[in-house]
């Protein structure tokens, strides 16, 4: 970036700073990056406080490093350095740059994202609710095996996406293939066909600058260096997953088709992986919420940061 560039963006987030939050005396006001970050966090926020969409993860990281600048009035920076916080998917930045997230009233979790949260606490939920499957302990086993599924594929496209933003000068667009990821599963042994990958990636990628063999290179070195490490999990790539490898995963562990008659039905209803989630998010409680580190580390900024509160008080 830019010295001017950097200047821009340094007097964009003071202004956010004090358009907003300055005029909403007594409130919190918490930074989010998306509207659907903004929809989550509205369920559990306190009644004085205000969610704002920032839009993305840097734009939050620089409205909360905001605070710090001389740019603030002198008058109006111990107020906002109280009452301003913001929330992040850490995304890749838990492994591959940690410090990048060691910024006073910045606030994440300890797992990648937003999706990673709900997916893990709901999925079992959502299956017994269905009725497909007439006891718990077959619902529960089939979502044993259907998530440790979706887990691996996506640890193992994983290493593509790492690789791809550890070496910007490949310019690949990992998101390119990801409404294709079927193409790329091999579904008797349930692994990801690193070659089929490697090589629709590259094409996808209208302004790719590596080969097939080097990428795959890159990706073992990946692979070897991280292991199964579950940080590298993306949770729409998750979603995605877990949508392709449903019916195959059932196929493997059942033979019922009058069940099967009903997974099919079932997934007609969230056959998107913004449907699932939606579906996910509804079954998403407080109690859940409770087992996250997220959820320390806000109570830790409330307690710090008295009266200035973001979740509801019976939180």
């Amino acid at each position: 970036m830019t010295k001017k560039r950097r200047n821009k963006r340094e007097e964009n987030v003071t202004e956010i700073l004090l358009n907003g939050p300055v005029r909403r005396r007594g409130f919190s006001h918490l930074f989010v990056e998306g509207k659907a970050d903004k929809r989550f966090w509205k369920r559990y926020r306190h009644g004085r406080c205000d969610i704002r969409v920032a839009g993305d993860q840097e734009m939050v990281i620089a409205v909360i490093k905001a605070l710090w600048s001389k740019k603030l009035p002198k008058e109006k920076r111990s107020v906002l350095r109280k009452s301003v916080a913001g929330i992040v998917d850490p995304d890749y930045d838990l492994i591959a740059s940690p410090g990048k997230l060691k910024v006073r009233n910045l606030l994440y979790d300890d797992v990648p994202d937003l999706e990673n949260i709900v997916v893990h606490r709901t999925l079992h939920k959502i299956v017994r609710k269905s009725g497909v499957f007439k006891r718990k302990t077959a619902a529960d086993r089939f979502v044993e095996h259907w998530l440790n599924c979706g887990m691996e594929l996506s640890i193992a496209y994983g290493y593509f996406r790492i690789v791809s933003r550890q070496n910007p000068q490949f310019k690949l667009v990992p998101n390119s293939i990801e409404h294709s990821y079927r193409d790329y599963i091999n579904f008797r042994d349930f692994q990801l066909d690193y070659d089929k990958t490697a090589n629709m990636l590259v094409i996808r990628s209208p302004n790719a600058r590596v080969s097939v063999s080097e990428l795959l290179k890159i990706v073992d070195a990946a692979e070897r260096l991280y292991g199964r490490c579950k940080l590298l999990v993306r949770g729409k790539d998750l979603l995605n997953f877990l949508l392709c490898a449903c019916l195959p995963v059932f196929d493997k562990i059942y033979d019922d088709e009058s069940v099967r008659a009903k997974l099919i039905n079932w997934l007609r209803i969230v056959c998107q992986n913004d449907k699932l989630f939606r579906n996910l998010q509804s079954e998403y409680k407080c109690e859940d919420l409770k087992c996250t580190k997220l959820y320390v580390r806000i109570g830790n900024w409330e307690s710090a940061n008295k009266p200035y509160r973001i979740l509801k008080p019976d939180i």
